[in-house]
């Protein structure tokens, strides 16, 4: 072996180990300490400010980690099969807001050294109480930033995209500026983030749902990784305007024609993986195609 290659090896095994992905790491950083090169948050982007909102739900109940009574959702999936919730959190980047007339206007994210870096956003629905186990105390159901637009403008949708961009989706978890520093939010055998990660059982079936690039090679030290599925659709919502709408991410839309009760094989729920029979229900209701078929998504929607 190279000394290169083994510099490398030995790099992305001390930080990203080789652990199995069904044990979740205790999160590096996960008192989301601000990362000492954020930019400082007192130097605003120009622009008016502006605030994008967004909510969980099953179907209609709002999503907690406290479901009264049982703890379990009730009714999931396609066989009406009760769910209890673990987890709930995904990245967004790339967010523009739609005027009614012209092009869509980039929102200038703040960079608050939290929850927000350069152009990428968490989302953290959870709170780690209840039956939620592997997030922070934590949340944030926003995305705050500044848009350069003429005032008065009457804006009529939003775009943005799931995920991290690829030129941050291959960095080290225990160096990177926070959110990129939650170890339970990174692929240590894909060397990239979870865009998505909302877990939950239904009785004794595990039901994780991990979407991230996939198909990945190359040097991370180098910056030469690349993945065969990048799997970062683009959301184009109409009728949406942020002071008086909402992002709801609808968990039983994208579950609605899976049986969460039981797993029909690969990893327990879906994990992106390509042959996975529950990936094949779940990727598509992402926006996220499969076999070369074309996929709508159900998971977002306004309100």
């Amino acid at each position: 072996m190279h000394l290169r290659s083994s510099i490398a090896f030995l790099w992305v095994f001390a930080f990203y180990g080789c652990g199995d992905e069904h044990t979740p790491a205790t999160d590096a950083g996960g008192d989301h300490t601000p990362a000492a090169d954020v930019p400082a948050s007192d130097t605003p982007a120009a622009g008016a400010p502006v605030e994008i909102r967004f909510e969980a739900v099953v179907g209609a109940q709002p999503f907690t980690c406290f479901v009264p009574d049982t703890g379990a959702f009730p009714s999931l999936g396609m066989a009406g099969s009760p769910w209890t919730p673990l987890d709930f959190r995904l990245y967004v980047h790339d967010v523009q807001l739609v005027p009614e007339a012209g092009a869509p206007v980039p929102v200038a994210l703040d960079q608050d050294g939290t929850w927000q870096y350069r152009n990428v956003a968490l989302l953290d629905f959870e709170n780690a109480g209840g039956s939620c186990s592997n997030g922070t105390m934590l949340t944030h159901t926003s995305v705050r930033g500044r848009v350069e637009a003429p005032a008065g403008t009457r804006w009529a949708g939003l775009r943005f995209k799931l995920g991290v961009p690829q030129a941050l989706n291959h960095l080290n978890p225990a160096a990177a500026p926070s959110p990129l520093n939650l170890s339970t939010l990174f692929w240590a055998w894909q060397s990239g983030y979870k865009f998505a990660r909302i877990d939950g059982r239904s009785g004794t079936n595990a039901v994780n749902i991990h979407v991230g690039s996939t198909g990945c090679t190359g040097d991370p030290m180098a910056g030469t990784v690349t993945c065969t599925e990048a799997n970062r659709p683009e959301y184009v919502l109409t009728g949406f305007d942020p002071t008086r709408n909402f992002v709801v991410a609808d968990l039983a839309r994208l579950v609605a024609t899976t049986d969460v009760s039981r797993d029909r094989g690969g990893a327990p729920g879906c994990m992106s993986g390509l042959t996975d029979p529950e990936c094949r229900t779940i990727l598509p209701a992402f926006g996220i195609p499969m076999g070369g078929a074309p996929a709508t998504q159900t998971f977002f929607r306004v309100r």
